[in-house]
């Protein structure tokens, strides 16, 4: 779901289309699946934050 979510950038409606699953089901999938990735590659923290663009 990451990879359709941010590398493809499809919206959390499109990506349940694609999933054949509930929006629910791709917010929280996204939101496991992040805290998981930021738990075992916690240097990618320091790039995403560096890749945020000031508003």
């Amino acid at each position: 779901m990451l990879v359709l979510r941010y590398f493809e950038d499809l919206t959390e409606t499109a990506t349940a289309e694609v999933m054949r699953c509930s929006v629910s089901t791709v917010k929280s999938q996204t939101r496991d699946a992040l805290a998981a990735l930021r738990v075992s590659a916690p240097e990618l923290a320091d790039l995403a934050q560096s890749a945020e663009v000031p508003s």
